[in-house]
């Protein structure tokens, strides 16, 4: 459309239409940008406790501690690095600190002044004597022209750890990692081109490759030994001539590990080679091997390679042949018949039928959810991800390695612009979100990131036709979404929100994105997975999400009652004995009874209760947290990986809050598995845990068999992971009692669906207005 970012055809600003009756028709908000708040707006709206760092903020902190010379940090985008620069001083992360708890409820609930807002920064110490990880606190005040000012450094802890400091090799991938590449790399150039071409005829590797380029990319790193700290796993790929292929599902079967040892960069080298089934110490073994044909190594190598409209199998480009739906090739389209239900202020607070909450993410562990309540109560204090763990097994070298832990590589920093009708129904309000990860030396701002919409459940929250036909009675199903995408490297993670008017929350997310393929082998339809194309195969892998579920049912002196599924006898009522189903509860007196592994043999069902608080009965009210997808951990007790994956170790864990156990995973356990700073298995310690501030630990998972249909890639559809928040007791009869869309037809009332008159009464065209993607084009973005 002429003159910019418009209106869909059939989406006016205002519908004018009015009915008989005299209603007119709803408005939408005139915002080109799809924000529920403009962005004026927003920028003029004052922080609350819940607010992250804003742009402003994250540059402020930027600034102040590049200007404290001790640190001796440097600004990477002013630096023009070259391999010659092993060691770098720099700043990987920003983010806002959340005040202890007792300083929040304080100000919300007893109105006392808000906590002074804090920044955490991590630091990444290259220069210093020995070379360090640290991470610092930072004041932030508003100065005299409004803007903020960033002052008061402070050393602390590593977050939820009891370490000062953490050792150089233990720091997030960053850009002294791609130094360490590149010089392991560089100095096997010139055979490994050779042996490249000798394989695949006709490619080549490094510089002045084109037009047929070998790639390479990088898996997960571990520290291997307190000689070797610091290795990484690389394979190669020959992608297809296709915009938008994904080079993730082209993989060769050529691996290597590049590793340095102690804290110099300049000792990288490659230690292993695995080419087709077969390791090698080194380059020059590897390249004696295929010239002597050692095992038919070469004569019975081949790579087949597509051809046609096989090629098509990686990329989203149309296929040959009839489309579905291609005279109809937009389905159905949801509108708001009386305008939006919810509504969002402050920049973050949502507000739903009954529902209240803030909207908040970390750049390295994801989405996070703060003072949610219903119906005026606190039902959860934080509901925040932790971590994504996703573990490949196959016998190569590098898959056989890979653990990657997510939260290391900034599953929050990672969030996208979403595509309005496809990410987000039409319907949806957008928020953006702003994050400094990766030794990035800027504050990243992410546009339209984050959506909020209602959405109309495909089932009734209640409903019952009666037996004898003399009455029907519902209450229509109503949910409020808030939604997020991140994208990590060849995964995407949809994490959702999802509030439902009968007062039970759901998270949950769903996966996609291209699968890590390796090189297929025959063994593997047995063991680790099934063919994509020809020679190239997806691997198992096992997903793990973990969260955190810091649970105020009518206050925060809580317990956890467990519900032990059990089978009992009974008498059948004629002389014989029955099994019969029940349960036995019990009250966890302690951190260690309420910590578990969901075991099919053993079912419980555990309830986060206030005992002093009870609703018209006389039951304890609580809120049940319902395990959607636990996963069991298969991994042998004492293995010593395992350390850094203690959330792994229950389905279901409660503690007592503490303001230093704030997460149950670590950034920087990636880097070494086996020695992590913060462990969920050092929280559960044998403390006292009833009528205590209770938090919840939960983790889902799933086993992810790749199969020829996980190309192009992972459909969203069976993939989902997740947990629920359900009513238990809380309320003396169900929430959704007091919608005003319940409806009850019987013999004397032939009471007509409230949809089914908005239909009839509003005959309105929905107005929906645009919302622009990628309006700065891809790399702005």
């Amino acid at each position: 459309m002429a003159g910019g970012h418009g209106w869909f055809s059939l989406a006016l600003l205002c519908c004018c239409l009015v009915t008989a009756a005299g209603q007119a028709c709803p408005e939408w908000p005139p915002s080109s940008s799809g924000q529920a708040v403009l962005a004026a707006q927003r920028a003029k709206a004052p922080l609350n406790v819940f607010t992250e760092l804003t742009l402003e903020e994250h540059n402020a902190v930027f600034k102040f501690l590049l200007a404290q010379k001790d640190l001796g940090l440097s600004d990477l985008t002013a630096v023009n690095l070259t391999v010659a620069d092993v060691r770098i001083s720099y700043v990987h992360g920003i983010w806002y600190e959340m005040p202890p708890k007792s300083e929040v409820l304080a100000h919300i609930d007893k109105k006392a002044a808000m906590p002074a807002r804090k920044a955490r920064a991590l630091l990444v110490l290259g220069k210093s004597s020995p070379p360090t990880v640290r991470e610092v606190l930072v004041t932030l005040k508003a100065g005299t022209d409004g803007k903020p000012v960033a002052s008061n450094l402070q050393r602390v802890n590593i977050h939820s750890s009891k370490w000062p400091e953490v050792p150089y090799n233990q720091r997030p991938h960053g850009v002294m990692d791609q130094v360490g590449q590149v010089i392991a790399l560089t100095k096997v150039y010139e055979q490994l081109n050779a042996f490249i071409g000798a394989a695949f005829p006709g490619y080549s590797y490094g510089e002045s490759c084109e037009p047929k380029c070998i790639g390479d990319n990088y898996g997960a790193y571990q520290w291997l030994s307190d000689d070797i700290q610091r290795a990484i796993y690389i394979w190669f790929f020959m992608p297809e001539a296709a915009e938008g292929d994904g080079g993730y599902i082209h993989p060769l079967p050529l691996q290597v590990l590049a590793a340095g040892r102690n804290d110099d960069l300049t000792s990288w080298e490659v230690t292993c080679w695995w080419f087709n089934g077969h390791f090698f110490d080194t380059i020059n073994d590897l390249i004696r091997a295929w010239n002597a044909d050692k095992d038919g190594m070469r004569s019975g190598f081949r790579m087949l390679r597509p051809a046609g409209a096989a090629k098509l199998f990686s990329n989203f480009m149309q296929r040959p042949g009839p489309r579905r739906g291609e005279k109809q090739p937009v389905g159905p389209i949801s509108f708001e018949p009386y305008g939006r239900r919810f509504s969002i202020a402050q920049g973050n607070r949502v507000k739903w039928l009954g529902w209240e909450l803030y909207v908040g993410y970390l750049p390295h562990y994801g989405p996070r959810y703060m003072d949610v309540r219903f119906k005026g109560e606190r039902i959860a204090y934080e509901i925040s991800m932790q971590e994504a763990l996703a573990s490949y097994g196959a016998s190569d070298l590098s898959q056989a390695n890979t653990v990657y832990l997510d939260s290391h590589w900034g599953i929050g920093a990672s969030v996208r612009e979403l595509v309005q009708g496809i990410d987000c129904p039409m319907t949806a309000a957008y928020m953006d979100a702003v994050t400094f990860y990766k030794g990035s030396s800027k504050a990243n701002y992410h546009k339209n990131a984050i959506c909020v919409f209602e959405h109309n459940p495909d089932t009734p929250v209640l409903r019952h036709y009666s037996y004898s036909y003399q009455f029907y009675g519902a209450i229509p199903g109503a949910s409020l979404v808030v939604r997020m995408v991140s994208e990590i490297n060849n995964y995407d993670y949809i994490a959702d929100l999802i509030l439902s008017n009968d007062g039970m929350l759901e998270v949950k997310v769903v996966t996609s994105g291209y699968v890590q393929a390796a090189a297929f082998q025959n063994s593997y339809r047995k063991n680790f997975g099934y063919p994509l194309m020809f020679n190239i195969s997806g691997t198992l892998h096992t997903h793990v999400l973990a969260w955190k579920v810091d649970l105020d049912i009518a206050g925060t002196s809580n317990s956890v009652n467990i519900h032990h599924m059990k089978v009992g006898e009974a008498d059948d009522g004629a002389g014989g004995k029955i099994y019969i189903n029940k349960y036995e509860a019990e009250i966890a007196e302690t951190e260690n009874e309420a910590a578990y592994q969901t075991m099919m043999l053993e079912p419980k069902l555990p309830v986060v209760i206030n005992e002093n608080k009870l609703n018209g009965f006389g039951s304890p009210r609580g809120y049940k947290v319902q395990l959607n997808r636990p996963l069991l951990n298969l991994e042998p007790p004492g293995y010593a990986r395992s350390k850094a994956l203690g959330f792994m170790k229950y389905s279901f864990a409660a503690t007592k809050h503490k303001d230093g156990e704030a997460h149950s995973s670590s950034i920087y356990g990636q880097a070494r598995l086996s020695n992590p700073s913060t462990s969920l298995t050092d929280y559960v310690d044998g403390e006292p845990l009833r009528n205590q501030d209770v938090v919840v630990w939960v983790n889902s998972g799933l086993y992810h068999i790749p199969v020829a249909e996980d190309a192009p890639v992972t459909t969203t559809t069976g993939n989902m992971l997740g947990f629920s928040l359900v009513p238990f007791n809380w309320a003396n009869e169900s929430p959704a009692t007091d919608m005003a869309d319940m409806v009850q037809i019987d013999t004397k009332n032939k009471e007509v669906p409230a949809v089914k008159k908005a239909v009839a009464a509003l005959n309105c065209a929905p107005g929906f207005a645009d919302v622009p993607f990628l309006e700065s084009g891809f790399e702005s973005a």
